[in-house]
């Protein structure tokens, strides 16, 4: 069943309760479902109150070529340009019935257009070289951790980058180094058979990256996979058709780029397509992979 979404803007409180009594009536003679939404942008039809002809004018210029405009016009009035004009306001069951059966249409239009672009998007999603971070920096050290004793800390040592330190703070693992490799990603893309990963009691070494403030590993592990997958997808995010987050990232705690709580508030219990993911968040592709790829490694990412 085609299911039409409705707003409305500046609509006076009685004439709302007229059409909202109307829409159930006539959507039903259509075999249509139909929804009342806030936001404009995300609605097929919005009805018009009486609102001032500037502010008209601007809504058409925003909305006009992706939703219908209704405007119901008083008797003698000029009709504003660029909306759907009715002769009655609130509209009459007959004006009502035809622009739903008009904005079925273009439901239906844009969702097979979105569906296309989706099966299209996922193939193309499905067939990119996957990210494997056991050959990346980030998952050789991962892979040491686990074999490290309780107290002995971890020193990588990159061509042309400051000395990075996966420390011990009262039997926790953080990391300390500058800030550099917390900011940028080029140091996460060194090929880890070119770098020196560790164990270290040197004390000219453990005193220069100690010089900095510790960091909780799961920062590092974040930063490290997001720079290093390079737009390749983990294999459970190539797979995914729609992925969600279970909870919101501490970014308090995580470096992050300045987009990405925007991005993640929007995915918190939720599930998206990724191709919807890109379009919301107005970033390319390639950004969107790498942060569900490092959100994926601390668990926190849900997909079907």
């Amino acid at each position: 069943m085609t299911e039409v979404s409705i707003a409305t803007i500046g609509i006076e409180d009685k004439d709302l309760m007229v059409l909202k009594s109307l829409l159930p009536l006539v959507a039903r003679t259509q075999g249509l479902s139909w929804q009342m939404v806030e936001d404009p942008a995300v609605a097929q039809i919005a009805f018009l109150g009486r609102l001032p002809p500037e502010r008209v004018a601007e809504l058409a210029e925003q909305l006009g070529d992706r939703l219908l405009l209704i405007y119901c016009c008083s008797r003698g009035e000029e009709a504003p340009p660029g909306v759907r004009v009715l002769g009655h306001c609130p509209p009459r069951a007959n004006e009502i019935a035809e622009v739903l059966a008009e904005a079925a249409q273009l439901a239906a239009a844009s969702a097979a257009t979105v569906q296309r672009a989706t099966e299209s998007a996922v193939a193309a999603r499905a067939m990119r070289k996957l990210f494997l971070p056991e050959r990346s920096l980030i998952g050789a050290i991962q892979a040491i951790i686990p074999k490290l004793l309780i107290d002995q800390p971890l020193a990588v040592s990159v061509p042309g980058a400051p000395d990075l330190l996966v420390d011990v703070n009262a039997g926790v693992r953080t990391a300390r180094a500058d800030p550099a490799w917390f900011s940028g990603h080029d140091f996460w893309r060194a090929d880890p058979a070119a770098c020196q990963i560790r164990v270290t009691n040197d004390a000219r070494l453990l005193g220069e990256c100690r010089r900095f403030s510790a960091r909780p590993y799961q920062a590092l592990r974040f930063w490290g996979v997001m720079s290093a997958s390079q737009g390749q997808p983990l294999a459970e995010i190539a797979r995914a058709t729609r992925v969600g987050l279970k909870k919101m990232p501490d970014f308090r705690l995580l470096p992050h780029l300045e987009w990405q709580p925007r991005l993640a508030e929007g995915l918190v219990g939720k599930f998206s397509a990724p191709e919807h993911v890109v379009a919301s968040a107005a970033r390319p592709i390639e950004e969107i992979i790498d942060f569900l790829n490092a959100a994926a490694v601390l668990g926190l990412v849900r997909t079907e």
